[in-house]
């Protein structure tokens, strides 16, 4: 009877150790949000650099087209002011020849002829008048067009000078977050450097750090108590996470395809999730790290490395990782403000 309440007791224990499914599928959902997220800034990166080719190449043929216009008002201005001389100096001639009519009647001949001329000149007056009046509505047109374009050019300008910067602070906004993972990545590397390449691996990907840690550093097999070894290694990773706040921490337990049950562990769902939770403990137990960063997941069989059956593949399948994501508040910010 005694053996059966303390069976009934550390079942309790160790099911209430593990973390719900529900904040595992909230654990995964955040991880795949942040995945997305990294898809969508690159994405947007690439779609604004497409747009501002796209507004140089606009804002080329509307400077092309103001010139042309320009070129095209110029010359009608000057065509004008030569009709309006024109104009002018006929009006004159008719104003002349009809005062000499009036001063000197003269002959029926002579009046006659005069009086040719004077209509003569005044049909040229009228059709100087006509296609001065044409010429006046055609360069008021091009005057329309040019100022249209002028002000199709400006707002074409002002969209490329917001276009230019808004791509201007997204790269640097990338570029400041790909350096703080490299700097990141290579404190963790310098701090792990009595580890061998075969116990540990810290590698970038996808815009993330991953600190790979196999097996046989953390746990016995088929254990999900770490080791003394593995216990220094996760507190050396411990220190370097406490100076990046900055940071979004996920630990992922995996295991290999063989099925796995032992005591009140049903299966290799279990095994990664205490494995991940085991990790966690370490990390956060006397150090400064925000609980609120850090989350726990098992991955179970479910993401290998290798799907090979050899001693080799299972064993390198059987890894808990580490993965180090950047805040991206400040660049969603930058992408929602614009």
């Amino acid at each position: 009877m005694k053996k059966w309440i303390l069976g009934s007791i550390i079942v309790v224990c160790v099911l209430n150790a593990c973390v719900p499914l529900k904040q595992f599928d909230e654990l995964n959902t955040r991880s795949e949000l942040l995945e997305d997220e990294a898809k969508m800034l690159r994405s947007e990166n690439e779609e604004l650099k497409v747009k501002n080719t796209e507004a140089t190449s606009n804002l080329k043929r509307l400077n092309q087209q103001v010139d042309e216009l320009l070129k095209d008002t110029t010359r009608l201005s000057r065509q004008l002011q030569r009709q309006q001389h024109a104009y002018s100096d006929l009006n004159q001639s008719y104003s002349d020849a009809l005062a000499r009519l009036k001063a000197n009647p003269g002959s029926d001949a002579q009046n006659k002829d005069l009086l040719a001329f004077l209509q003569k000149l005044q049909e040229d007056l009228q059709a100087r008048e006509d296609a001065l009046l044409k010429a006046e509505q055609k360069l008021n047109a091009r005057q329309k067009e040019l100022n249209l374009a002028q002000s199709q050019l400006l707002d074409s300008q002002d969209k490329m000078s917001q276009q230019n910067k808004r791509l201007m602070e997204l790269e640097q906004a990338l570029a400041q977050k790909d350096k703080a993972l490299l700097a990141l990545r290579k404190s963790i590397s310098d701090a792990l450097t009595s580890f061998s390449s075969d116990e540990l691996k810290v590698h970038m990907k996808d815009g993330k750090v991953y600190v790979s840690l196999e097996e046989k550093l953390l746990f016995q097999s088929g254990s999900y108590q770490v080791n003394t070894e593995g216990t220094t290694a996760l507190k050396k990773i411990a220190r370097v996470l406490e100076q990046n706040k900055d940071i979004e921490i996920i630990v992922e337990g995996h295991t290999d395809k063989i099925p796995y049950k032992s005591g009140v562990l049903k299966d290799n769902w279990d095994l990664s999730v205490k494995r991940a939770t085991s990790v966690v403990r370490i990390l956060i137990s006397g150090s400064k790290i925000n609980p609120a960063r850090i989350s726990a997941s098992g991955r179970s069989a479910y993401l290998p490395l290798s799907d090979g059956a050899a001693a080799s593949d299972l064993q390198a399948n059987r890894r808990t990782e580490i993965i180090l994501t950047p805040k991206m508040d400040d660049i969603l910010n930058l992408i929602e403000s614009n």
